[in-house]
């Protein structure tokens, strides 16, 4: 689950997993899906998206996120 905690994470070491001190790092397959969802973001923010995509990306949002804060947070995020 993507919450402020992990996005703050995120955000410090600007999406570089390696970064991140071994004993703090998390889930692997869940920072990828993270990297996937900045961006799908980005495209969809600069229009090379469909509507259905973008609406499907909304629902993983929805799946994906702590709550409708952590996914205004992640839509906003500009790495």
């Amino acid at each position: 689950m993507i919450d402020h905690a992990f996005l703050d994470s995120y955000e410090s070491v600007k999406g570089e997993y390696e970064k991140l001190p071994w004993g703090m790092r998390p889930n692997e397959q869940l920072w990828e899906t993270m990297d996937g969802l900045v961006l799908d973001l980005h495209l969809i923010r600069h229009g090379y998206a469909t509507d259905g995509y973008a609406k499907h990306i909304e629902k993983e949002l929805k799946r994906l996120c702590a709550g409708a804060g952590v996914a205004e947070r992640l839509k906003a995020m500009q790495l």
